[in-house]
């Protein structure tokens, strides 16, 4: 049996927004996988405190370790911790919304909401749900090095790459100029409409959503 590992975005738990890494988890365990999720060590009551890239890619790698998982699906900014880890079992992998170019993405989710950023200490940003999710210098440090062509160029197994048109945190031309630059077997599939993360959209697209994920593992694997 083929084990799946998830990776979730910025200030997530393993459920993902609206518990929707549980349902691809749903889908692929009836497909006859086994999935694995978990947290990374960033939550504290309600504030949650971000793992710098680097450090978040050493967590991934240690659950990766246990596990040993043939596949893996990472959304958002959990697609650039999985780029930069190195994960020797994994043999495909898809990624959902990835939030490249980092520097401009993830601080536009902070202005977004009216945050100022502190380069220099700490930027707190407070979520819908009543958390909070602060970042510190560290952070903003450890991603403006992050380079998606590199990236891309890096790697070396089967990509699939599902994104939404209507994700206002990536734009369109930095996904397809990531794709382009990937070398081997791939595929981009653009969702007319979808939001990050192809979550909060119209039932028939989320189930097509769902589809595609399950049709690539059983494809690649």
């Amino acid at each position: 049996m083929k084990t799946i590992l998830f990776v979730q975005g910025l200030g997530m738990t393993k459920h993902e927004w609206n518990n929707s890494f549980d349902e691809i988890a749903g889908r692929l365990k009836d497909a006859g996988f086994t999935t694995v999720q978990f947290d990374f060590p960033i939550f504290v009551n309600d504030q949650t405190r971000e793992m710098p890239l680097s450090l978040r890619a050493k967590f991934v790698e240690k659950i990766a370790k246990k596990h040993k998982p043939d596949g893996l699906i990472a959304q958002s900014y959990g697609a650039i911790v999985s780029l930069i880890a190195s994960l020797p079992t994994v043999k495909t992998q898809v990624l959902v919304s990835p939030a490249l170019s980092p520097m401009h993405s993830i601080k536009q989710v902070y202005e977004e909401v009216g945050m100022k950023i502190n380069w220099e200490g700490d930027t707190t940003m407070p979520r819908s749900s009543g958390e909070h999710t602060t970042v510190g210098k560290e952070f903003w440090e450890d991603i403006k090095d992050f380079d998606d062509i590199h990236a891309a160029r890096s790697i070396n197994i089967p990509t699939c790459i599902l994104y939404g048109d209507h994700d206002t945190k990536i734009p369109v031309d930095v996904v397809q100029k990531f794709y382009e630059a990937i070398p081997v077997n791939k595929k981009l599939k653009i969702y007319k409409g979808g939001d990050h993360g192809i979550i909060d959209v119209p039932r028939p697209m989320r189930e097509e959503f769902l589809q595609d994920v399950v049709d690539w593992f059983q494809k690649t694997l």
